[in-house]
Parts: C-alpha cells; sequence; structure tokens
C-alpha cells in the first residue's frame, strides 16, 4: 500500500478535487478534523478501515485509488501486510456490518463444506480399502480350504470368533475345519456385498460345494468381521455350509 506521506497527499487531492473541505469531509465520514490533519500531513497512517471510509465517501475504489507496488514475480511486494490487515479488518463489524457478516457466514459455510468434503473422501477410500482386503480375505479362505490349509484358515479368524450355532473359540473352529475340510470342497465362495462400519464390516456372499459322493449344494452366507491391529478379521459367520456335518 502507499505509504505516508504520499498517502496523505493523495487523500488531499482526492477531497480537493470533490470540493470538499476537511471539515466537510469529516463530517460524512465521523472523524475530528484533526485526525484527518493528521493523516493529509503524513503524521500518522490510517486504518484500512478508515482509509476505506474516506474513499467511499469520496466516491473512490480502494483497490484501483491505492495500486500496490509488484516484485518481479507479479505478486504485490506487501501482500503478507494487505492480506493481514484485510482480514482484521473483516471481523471489525463497526463498518458495514451486514456486508462483512453476509461474508463471514459464506467463508463459514465454505470451511464447513470442505472439511466435509475431505471426511467423506476418507471415509470412502476407508471403505473401499477395506471392502478390497475383505474380498482378497475371502478368496484366500477358499484356496486354503480347499487345500487343508487350516493353520492358514485360522490366520483370518479373530480370537474370541464363533461359527453361530455351532462353537466359538479357534480351539473349536480348527477341530471344525480339520473335519470339513476332508468332507467336501467348495465349487464357489464370492462376495457379494460388504457393509462397513467403524470398526466393523458385515460380509455378505454365495457359495456352493461338492461332498466327496458327488452331490453338490448352494446357499449364502453371513459373515462380521473386526478390525484388529490394522487388519480384519472374522468374528462371527453363520456357517457357510448348509449342513451340519459331524
Amino acid at each position: 500500500m502507499i505509504q505516508q506521506p504520499e498517502l496523505g497527499k493523495k487523500i488531499a487531492d482526492y477531497r480537493k478535487s470533490k470540493g470538499y473541505t476537511q471539515e466537510e469531509l469529516v463530517d460524512k465520514c465521523n472523524l475530528s478534523v484533526r485526525t484527518l490533519q493528521r493523516i493529509e500531513s503524513g503524521e500518522v497512517t490510517p486504518r484500512v478501515s478508515t482509509l476505506k471510509l474516506i474513499l467511499e465517501v469520496l466516491e473512490l475504489d480502494y483497490l484501483q485509488s491505492f495500486e500496490t507496488r509488484k516484485s518481479k514475480t507479479g505478486f504485490p511486494s506487501e501482500w503478507p501486510g494487505q492480506f493481514y490487515r484485510y482480514f482484521t479488518d473483516l471481523f471489525n463489524l463497526k463498518t458495514h456490518t451486514m456486508r462483512k457478516i453476509t461474508v463471514l457466514t459464506l467463508f463459514a459455510f465454505a470451511l464447513i463444506f470442505g472439511i466435509t468434503s475431505v471426511t467423506n473422501v476418507t471415509l470412502a477410500q476407508s471403505d473401499r480399502k477395506a471392502k478390497k482386503e475383505i474380498t482378497e480375505k475371502n478368496e484366500q479362505f477358499f484356496q486354503w480350504f480347499n487345500s487343508g490349509q487350516v493353520d492358514s484358515l485360522l490366520g483370518l479368524y479373530h480370537e474370541d470368533a464363533c461359527i453361530i450355532s455351532k462353537g466359538c473359540g479357534k480351539d473349536y473352529i480348527r477341530g471344525y475345519y480339520e473335519t470339513t475340510t476332508k468332507e467336501f470342497r467348495f465349487l464357489e465362495l464370492k462376495t457379494t456385498n460388504v457393509s462397513v462400519s467403524d470398526s466393523l464390516a458385515v460380509e455378505k456372499g454365495r457359495w456352493s460345494v461338492v461332498l466327496k459322493s458327488g452331490e453338490t449344494f448352494s446357499g449364502e452366507y453371513l459373515s462380521e468381521w473386526k478390525r484388529s491391529n490394522d487388519e480384519w478379521l472374522i468374528l462371527s459367520e453363520s456357517s457357510g455350509v448348509a449342513l451340519d456335518y459331524k
């Protein structure tokens, strides 16, 4: 911004070009004559709000009337200070109250919208990551079950996992799969939907199996997953096999 005493000289020139005396101008600006005299003489630098008020009475545009010096990069050399003055003046509600309230309200809405958008994007990315991990583990389950890798299957389960209507705990689950992996194999085990909420997720899917006798069966399954130590593990499942194998 133009510095004193050049600033005061410009204000005096503008005032005179409008035909105002100092007394007439201060009366319209609600300032004291002494304050205007000190500004025009270069003794003091007016606040941005005061300067804008004077220019508005003189029917002049602030930015057009006081062009800032530019650096070699093309940006105003004093832009940090100007930005600070503009920003602090925005919260000075003594002048142009309704206009500033409108600007601040719009700024607040824009800020809230921006934060909400970023949060939604982050949550969406987290959901996609969870769904991808659960789907991939379901594919691993298919391979490990059909190849009889019981220890690998146990690695997919939470310590407190349960197979609904059958039993809970990894000891039970180990015994269950040591038996069932010898009685049938999966023809299909496919995730159809995954719903994620915080550290829990529900997976729905369909399956089909073939028994040693050659008979085939198909159905649906429901598994509850829990995020533990940055990994999704099965917490409970309604048996993926329709028949009760013993």
